[in-house]
């Protein structure tokens, strides 16, 4: 069998003003099974769990249309028992990972 994730997800979004929109999700990561992972990764025991994905952003529309969207947030990974069990053993004790992002839309 093929691993794949179990994903539970719960976000909201929240309209401050016309042109400023707040953008919230927590996602919740299991895989199914690892069986595939530990034979590829040479390893036993891996647990399913593989952590929560927290992410917080902001999009902003200066013109109150389409053509000027910006997004920008920060996204970050609190890794689970599985995770670890994978990344552990190579870098040594994994944290928190966090990533950031902006994105810029021109539309014409």
């Amino acid at each position: 069998l093929f691993p794949y994730t179990t994903l539970f997800r719960s976000g909201m979004d929240f309209d401050v003003t016309p042109k400023l929109r707040l953008i919230s999700n927590a996602n919740f990561l299991w895989f199914d099974t690892t069986n595939v992972l530990e034979q590829f990764a040479f390893q036993q025991g891996i647990d399913r769990h593989i952590g929560t994905d927290l992410s917080l952003g902001a999009e902003y529309r200066p013109y109150l249309n389409n053509n000027v969207i910006i997004k920008g947030g920060i996204a970050g990974l609190i890794p689970g028992r599985g995770f670890r069990d994978l990344y552990d053993p190579i870098s040594g004790d994994v944290g928190t990972l966090l990533a950031g992002f902006v994105d810029l839309t021109l539309t014409y």
